[in-house]
């Protein structure tokens, strides 16, 4: 029906319980003494993995998640972050971060999130997205659309990730 907007239910398959991991190996570039050049008090911190980037990484695996269950024309977008990040972590270490899905209100899901090196905790908290429709929202909202990852390139690869 035109006009009308299909906010109710996004789809069938996005249900609490929904589980996805990725592992990831920390690059220098991670790290709270390059994330800021603008702002010399971050070069001045221990080279240890910045909380900036780890918010990022604890959204990663939900985002891989959902998009196996939306529509191409659909996206998922970040509306709140909790997040405690526990323990420091080193250029050259591995994390396992896994995103599951606790809770689904129309356009809005809900995920804890729980980020690992090796039996040591690194962080933990939750993470909540929004389905949009992208094109109306690129329009409403006056922006253009972005580059898409090139064809048979997953995210996990062109972050330096994989997928389990």
């Amino acid at each position: 029906m035109p006009g009308s907007r299909r906010d109710d239910v996004v789809t069938t398959d996005l249900v609490p319980g929904l589980t996805h991991t990725v592992t990831y190996q920390v690059r220098p570039r991670d790290l709270v003494t390059t994330l800021f050049p603008d702002a010399p008090e971050f070069a001045r911190k221990p080279a240890v993995l910045a909380t900036g980037i780890l918010v990022a990484l604890c959204e990663w695996p939900a985002m891989e998640a959902l998009r196996q269950v939306i529509d191409d024309d659909q996206d998922s977008l970040g509306t709140q972050v909790h997040i405690a990040h526990r323990a420091p972590v080193r250029a050259g270490t591995q994390l396992n971060i896994t995103a599951r899905c606790t809770s689904v209100t129309g356009r809005s899901s809900r995920w804890d999130v729980n980020v690992s090196a090796g039996i040591q905790r690194v962080a933990s908290g939750w993470v909540q997205f929004a389905i949009v429709h992208t094109g109306a929202f690129l329009q409403r909202h006056g922006l253009k659309p972005t580059a898409v990852a090139r064809p048979g390139i997953t995210h996990p690869q062109l972050m330096g990730g994989t997928q389990r």
